[in-house]
């Protein structure tokens, strides 16, 4: 990093268009694009164009890439009081409302403490069992060389989790609307960050992608609306988020409203099942592909558990595949941007910038994760770089896979552990691997995904109780 103070005017940065800015680029390739903008330096000038100022009355409107850990944590962590949420595109603010990942100061806080027992600690590890039943329930409907869409099971299994968690009851909606409607609005949501222009545009304008939006996301709030008013109005108390949700007071005492509820019910539904359905769905393809790691994993899983179902109290024992699912996180983040900050305040980050007061400041885990200063070889699927000792000499904000700081991912417990439970329960009985002649990429939208379905086929396997001899 530098010493020497610069202001954001003189920062380096691509050559982009004078009137689109970097919005075309990013629209072409947004994950390419911003791997191409490491060789400018630790903060980089991603200018958005006339048009963009013109719209937004604001002369040199720019956004800051950040691609050191040093500055990272600053703006999440050390300083992340001069700093509140960028603009959210309006299908993004239709979604979630004023859920806990949208709201700012105080009402975070608020939501935040509502929350934290029912994802941390014992309750989370209660819900073990729920986790490896639903696994092998699914698995139960493979056969062997059967060939699966690998993202859309583990999209129906982690659906069918969160759906149990949240109401207690199992999923009583068509999955496969639910689905549609959620990449519906992937696409749109990709599509307004990518293009200010189609963030301008109001959703009650009928073009044929507001439509599909709309159709589909009515299906599933008019879903939630019932579910809270049908539980408020039998006074049953469950276990589950709702029920929480229904007996919470606010900072006046009193109940959440039906809006209040609905958007923390859709914050949890949307994002608890669709990171980590792309997340698990991103280590099968990583795994398919290393015999030895599989191998390896596979050994694993029969020294420590043998013949039974895993369950929270063997992860601990289990160190490869913490490994294999942190670095499949790295290559694929699914928050794969962190968004905007927006600097209330002039601030002198560690780098040496000066962000001025309005700074777009704009983080990216894909970036981060994808640097060859922390990962050599960035792009190689590689466990071993989340040994202790590996971690030990790298900066630790280098890795943000959930975020940092007082925003940092509220289920982020509770995704691990389902995360890891579904990889060994699924790995104990079946070996997924690759359809051949497929090309696989990745695609930037709410969460990170794959662009087509990736097919994968079964094989049933038995765990060996001991490791093999190696030669």
């Amino acid at each position: 990093m530098t010493n020497q103070h610069t202001a954001t005017s003189q920062l380096p940065g691509p050559p982009v268009s004078r009137w689109w800015g970097c919005s075309t680029e990013l629209r072409r390739d947004t994950l390419g694009f911003l791997l191409q903008c490491q060789v400018y330096g630790d903060v980089v000038k991603l200018p958005m164009g006339r048009i963009a100022e013109l719209l937004l009355w604001q002369p040199d409107a720019a956004m800051y890439l950040l691609n050191h850990p040093a500055d990272v944590k600053h703006i999440l962590v050390t300083n992340q009081d001069n700093y509140r949420k960028g603009p959210v595109p309006p299908v993004e603010s239709r979604i979630f409302g004023q859920g806990v990942l949208h709201t700012e100061g105080d009402t975070h806080h608020a939501q935040r403490r509502l929350f934290l027992p029912f994802f941390h600690g014992n309750h989370v590890t209660a819900y073990s069992r729920l986790i490896t039943d639903t696994a092998r329930a699914r698995v139960a409907q493979w056969h062997e060389g059967m060939t699966i869409d690998i993202g859309q099971d583990m999209a129906y299994l982690t659906l069918s989790v969160i759906w149990r968690l949240l109401f207690g009851q199992d999923v009583q909606s068509d999955t496969g609307l639910i689905r549609d409607s959620i990449s519906a609005g992937q696409r749109l949501i990709k599509l307004q960050y990518d293009s200010l222009l189609a963030s301008l545009i109001p959703l009650w304008i009928p073009i044929p992608r507001h439509r599909r939006f709309t159709r589909g996301f009515n299906v599933i709030e008019n879903t939630l609306i019932q579910l809270i008013r049908d539980r408020r109005r039998s006074a049953e108390h469950r276990d589950d988020v709702l029920s929480l949700l229904l007996a919470a007071k606010d900072d006046r005492g009193h109940p959440l409203s039906e809006r209040e509820i609905r958007d923390e019910l859709m914050t949890f539904l949307l994002a608890g099942h669709e990171t980590t359905a792309n997340a698990l769905t991103w280590t099968w393809f990583l795994l398919s592909q290393d015999q030895l790691g599989w191998e390896r994993l596979v050994c694993e899983l029969g020294d420590v558990l043998g013949d039974r179902t895993p369950d929270a109290a063997d992860l601990p024992r289990l160190p490869y595949l913490k490994m294999i699912w942190n670095e499949s996180l790295r290559l694929y983040p699914p928050a794969w941007s962190l968004h905007t900050r927006l600097a209330e305040r002039e601030d002198r980050l560690p780098s040496g910038a000066i962000l001025p007061p309005g700074s777009w400041a704009f983080i990216s885990p894909w970036n981060l994760h994808r640097n060859p200063r922390w990962f050599p070889e960035p792009a190689r699927f590689d466990p071993e770089r989340f040994s202790d000792e590996a971690i030990r000499t790298r900066p630790a904000y280098a890795y943000i896979p959930f975020g940092a700081g007082g925003r940092r991912c509220l289920g982020e417990s509770f995704a691990e552990l389902e995360g890891l439970l579904i990889l060994a329960t699924i790995a104990s009985t079946a070996r997924l691997g690759l359809v051949d002649k497929q090309a696989i990429h990745p695609e930037p939208g709410m969460t990170l995904h794959p662009r087509t379905p990736i097919a994968m086929t079964v094989q049933r396997v038995n765990l060996p109780t001991t490791h093999p001899v190696v030669a």
